[in-house]
């Protein structure tokens, strides 16, 4: 099976995986991407294949709430492989699992603020881009630890 995603930054991610959603390979594909810097952030962003991370990219946060900022901070020291509950990042950041939810529905840049590791006790949550990508990408990071 083939899973596409399309961000609106001119990234699509293409996901091979089964029906058990057992990931066998991801693709990164980036258009339009003609920007100072851009091929260094293509190679930044392809890392994910292999890695489940991407480091060292800086996002402009003029337009984040200080409050999203915080949960994006936070969001972003957890390891691929792992994942962490709405309320533990509540707890860390002093604040409600419901706020921490509502920031990271409006997270931008998915890859890079890896909201797909936060989910609720009991299921695995919520995510924008729908539950069969969070799923993808949990999976995709489970496989490579």
């Amino acid at each position: 099976m083939i899973t596409t995603v399309n961000l609106n930054i001119g990234i699509t991610v293409i996901i091979y995986h089964n029906i058990m959603f057992t990931v066998e390979k991801i693709e990164i594909v980036l258009k339009n991407l003609k920007t100072a810097g851009s091929e260094q952030l293509i190679k930044k962003i392809k890392l994910f294949e292999t890695t489940g991370t991407v480091k060292n990219v800086k996002i402009k946060t003029g337009k984040l709430t200080p409050f999203q900022k915080k949960v994006f901070k936070f969001v972003k020291t957890i390891p691929p492989g792992k994942t962490v509950t709405y309320k533990s990042v509540a707890e860390a950041i002093n604040s409600h699992p419901i706020a921490v939810g509502q920031a990271l529905k409006r997270n931008p840049l998915p890859l890079i603020v890896p909201c797909h590791r936060i989910i609720k006790k009991n299921s695995v949550g919520g995510f924008s881009y729908g539950l069969e990508i969070k799923k993808l990408l949990l999976n995709h990071e489970q496989n490579l630890c």
